[in-house]
Order: structure tokens, then C-alpha cells, then sequence
């Protein structure tokens, strides 16, 4: 237990001033480190479903990414446009590999097609589409204070559900999908991510009356958590224990981001109602 939480304040230790710093430069280097983390994402899932990294549907699905994230970065234009491109983009490709590389009508070869295209379509989906809501946040009145107080309350989240769980947990939360989460972990987890959008809002002076900041910091903990589960959830069900070996201690980025993907979301969404 002490080797591997050593191991995972060690590369938050490293890491944190890369978040840190991206969200406070902003702009195009914010935008594509993004994108950067979105696709290394992509490719983490594309391994567990068994897809090629230099298949066309695989790149086509990495493009797409990239295209909604940079539309997402512009304010004129309808994001819209780019997640139908990408839809319909995987879809044709899928379709075009089927009729090129399948002469007969043939389920067994058939199928597994159709499944990696689904798969890159949902795994786009789920990436990109949260994935946007990062750079809308970010552009934001206040954006790099909100930034901060998303990634920093829903990490909180993380860290006492692991502490908690760790010294108090008994009874599991979600056993067929993660053995390890218990309702303590949980309890604690939303505890810490309640506490830290309070005291954040504070420390950051953000421009926000009591009462929607309260129902924020409700929300938020049980949303990151929820996107935990929800990782997990695909993991159990591909039989993978983590996302890869990338980040030391913590697992793949997809593991680093699971819980921001549902988070970010909820944060945006409260932006658009108090503003």
C-alpha cells in the first residue's frame, strides 16, 4: 500500500504543474495538449477492443477527435458540424473496409468490423464530446479559475474516496464492476469533493452566490465518481485491470481522465445556467 501511494504522489508530483499549466496559458497550447491526452486516450481504448493503431478507422477516429476539439475553440462556429462530420466519417470508413476487404457475405468477418466501428464511434463520442466542454470552460468569464476548481475538486474526489476506501472501506460499492470501490471510498470521496468546491471557491474568489455553488459542489463529487464507475464499467467488461502502464501508479490517461470527462460537463452546464 505505502510502495504504491509513493508511486502515485510521485507522478502527481510531476504532473500537476503540467496541468497546472496548461490550464493557465490557455489558448491553442490548452487546446492541443487536449486533444493530445483525448487521442493517447483513443489509442488506450483501441488496444483493450483489439483495434490496429495504424488502421484507417483508428486514424479517422483521431482526426475526428482533433476536429472537434478545434472547433470547440472557436465561438462562432456551430460544434454541430464536426461531430456529425465525425459520425458519419467513421461510419464510411467502416462500411468501405467491410466492402473492400470482405468479398462474401460473411458474419465472422463482418461482425468484428462492425464492432471496432462502433467502438471508435462510441469511444469518440465519449471522449470528444466531454472533451469539449474543457475548452468551453476554460474560455469562460473566470475560465481559468473554473479550470482549476473542476480539475482540483474532482481530483480531490479521487484522492479521499482512494484514502478513505483505503483506511475505513468494508462494504463494496459497485462489486461487479470494481471490486476494490467501497461505500466508505465513496462517502469520503464525496466529502472531499464538497469540501474542496467550497473552500476553492473561496480561494479563487469566483464570481457566484452561495446557493447554485452549494448544488455544484453536491453535484460535481457524485458525477466524477459516476465517471469512474463508469471506466470501470468498460474495463470489468473487457477484462483489463487498467487503461495501460503510461502513468506510473495511476494506470493510462484514460484512467487520469474517466472522472474529468463526467465532471467537466457538469461544470459547464452550471456555467450556462448562472451566466
Amino acid at each position: 500500500m505505502a510502495g504504491g501511494l509513493a508511486l502515485r504522489l510521485a507522478s502527481a508530483a510531476v504532473g500537476m504543474p503540467i496541468i497546472i499549466a496548461a490550464i493557465l496559458i490557455g489558448g491553442p497550447l490548452f487546446a492541443a495538449l487536449l486533444a493530445l491526452s483525448l487521442a493517447i486516450a483513443l489509442g488506450e481504448i483501441a488496444v483493450i477492443v483489439k483495434l490496429e493503431r495504424r488502421s484507417v478507422l483508428f486514424l479517422t477516429a483521431v482526426a475526428a477527435i482533433g476536429a472537434i476539439i478545434g472547433v470547440s475553440t472557436q465561438a462562432d462556429l456551430p460544434l454541430l458540424w464536426p461531430i456529425l462530420a465525425a459520425g458519419l466519417g467513421i461510419a464510411a470508413v467502416t462500411t468501405l473496409a467491410a466492402v473492400i476487404t470482405v468479398p462474401e457475405p460473411d458474419p465472422v468477418q463482418l461482425r468484428p468490423l462492425l464492432n471496432n466501428g462502433l467502438a471508435m464511434l462510441g469511444a469518440t463520442a465519449y471522449l470528444a464530446i466531454p472533451g469539449a466542454t474543457f475548452v468551453a470552460v476554460r474560455a469562460a468569464e473566470q475560465g481559468t479559475d473554473w479550470m482549476l476548481l473542476a480539475v482540483l475538486a474532482v481530483m480531490s474526489t479521487d484522492a479521499a474516496a482512494y484514502a478513505g476506501g483505503r483506511l475505513l472501506g468494508r462494504r463494496q460499492l459497485a462489486p461487479s464492476v470494481s471490486p476494490n470501490k467501497t461505500m466508505e471510498g465513496a462517502v469520503f470521496g464525496w466529502l472531499g469533493g464538497f469540501g474542496a468546491t467550497i473552500a476553492l471557491d473561496q480561494i479563487l474568489n469566483l464570481d457566484t452566490e452561495i446557493w447554485p455553488l452549494a448544488l455544484l459542489a453536491l453535484v460535481l463529487p457524485i458525477a466524477s465518481q459516476i465517471g469512474d464507475l463508469a471506466e470501470s464499467l468498460f474495463k470489468r467488461a473487457m477484462d483489463v485491470k487498467d487503461s495501460s502502464n503510461l502513468i506510473p501508479g495511476h494506470g493510462g490517461v484514460l484512467d487520469r481522465l474517466d472522472s474529468l470527462l463526467f465532471g467537466l460537463p457538469v461544470v459547464f452546464f452550471f456555467l450556462q445556467w448562472t451566466t
